[in-house]
């Protein structure tokens, strides 16, 4: 109704049933067991409770799909008319999980022994966004439209508080900014982007731990720095931020470890070195001590202008930016919400009387911009906020000796 794509998609949750399970007749327990977890199979079983309950006498055998999670189309979904139980229950042919479903009977066999609820079982529709993370708030393109999207049923409660202090009073009890919806910047609501990234996130929601560091390998290279050819040749470890290739490493600098090493922290545990450069700490005590140059190209990129663009940055920013400020100066400050509250560092440069430019990180840019626009908005101030990252490339220059060599 709304014209608008969410980075989110549907994928196929397999739910069989297995009856009769008759060993809580006439206890009045709705479940009578915990849920059991088949971690290594990515599948979980529970029995349904009391056969005089409403769902109970079976056992419940659910799957998530560890191989090819099988991806819904939101413009496949069924209307209510159509389907054949709801709208999010799918069909579910038995030769889909019939593998895993084998596995479960080995360490279950009580399935295999009961009979299988053809009618009752189905492919249950789970959303899966593309970063893994649940998306909350206000859209970002329309005034009073707000989502609560992939959110798991034992998260429901605490979720619809969030949404209902948010709306009211602006803010919450814990910092939201990592599942605010207008974390999404524009490309990654279009649709191939969707669905690459859903699709890889499906193979993350049960299977064995996600390292925190684990980076997308799907919808990769969507920008890179006016210095990528450069950085690549140096033998760059590049992971990924707001869609722009960094690099977290060169293998060109592997020699400043002979003389940093005994510095650096050797992670000898796998888990604790995986996705993780022993150079970059070098690189990082080289620069301290010397001089070093940083690729920020993937740093957010926003322009305020307008008549009122003074206004604005000085109604939004904690320090002084207007005013006598020189034209020219940066300005390191804080945006803060009504009641004092950070929600976000940044650096903004006055580049002219009606013309401010904010330096942002990559990961929270598009939300700062969809704020910085409503409180343009708000408050009736004459500017207009735009995204000016992929104009500008931006690079460092820090260090002890980092004037000297500017010099030169």
């Amino acid at each position: 109704m709304a014209g608008e794509d969410l980075p989110v998609m549907p994928v196929d949750h397999p739910l069989t049933f297995f009856k009769p399970f008759n060993e809580f007749e006439g206890t009045g327990k709705e479940i009578g067991y915990p849920l059991l977890r088949d971690q290594g199979n990515s599948a979980y079983l529970r029995d349904t409770g009391d056969p005089k309950s409403s769902e109970g006498g079976q056992l419940e055998w659910g799957y998530y799909e560890e191989k090819e999670p099988r991806m819904c189309h939101p413009r496949d979904i069924l209307e209510k008319e159509e389907a054949r139980l709801s709208p999010s229950q799918r069909d579910l042919e038995l030769e889909e999980v019939i593998e895993p479903l084998e596995r479960a009977m080995e360490l279950t066999p009580v399935l295999a022994e009961l009979g299988y609820d053809e009618k009752y079982s189905f492919n249950g529709l789970l959303q899966v966004t593309a970063d893994g993370g649940p998306s909350i708030g206000e859209s970002s393109n329309v005034r009073g439209l707000w989502y609560g999207v992939s959110v798991w049923v034992k998260d429901g409660p605490g979720t619809g508080k969030v949404i209902a202090d948010w709306m009211t009073d602006g803010r919450t009890e814990f910092d939201h900014s990592s599942i605010d919806v207008a974390r999404a910047y524009p490309f990654q609501c279009e649709e191939k982007y969707i669905h690459d990234r859903c699709y890889e996130s499906a193979f993350k929601i049960y299977n064995p731990p996600v390292h925190n560091r684990e980076p997308y390998t799907a919808a990769r290279g969507k920008f890179r720095s006016p210095f990528w050819e450069r950085e690549n040749e140096l033998g760059g470890y590049f992971m990924e931020i707001a869609g722009w290739e960094r690099a977290h490493g060169y293998a060109s600098n592997e020699h400043l470890l002979e003389e940093y090493g005994d510095k650096v922290p050797v992670r000898k545990a796998e888990w604790d070195s995986r996705h993780f450069f022993r150079v970059s700490n070098a690189e990082h005590l080289k620069m301290s001590e010397d001089v070093g140059m940083i690729n920020l190209s993937h740093f957010a990129i926003i322009d305020v202008t307008g008549p009122d663009a003074e206004k604005l940055m000085e109604y939004t920013c904690v320090a002084k930016v207007g005013g006598d400020t020189p034209i020219g100066k940066g300005v390191y400050t804080h945006f803060l919400d009504h009641v004092g509250g950070v929600r976000a560092d940044l650096t903004v440069l006055r580049l002219g009387e009606q013309h401010y430019r904010v330096i942002d990180g990559g990961d929270a840019g598009h939300r700062d911009l969809v704020w910085l626009k409503r409180m343009a908005q708000d408050k009736g101030f004459d500017a207009q906020v735009t995204n000016e990252t992929q104009n500008y490339g931006c690079l460092g220059v820090w260090g002890p000796n980092a004037r000297a060599v500017l010099e030169k």
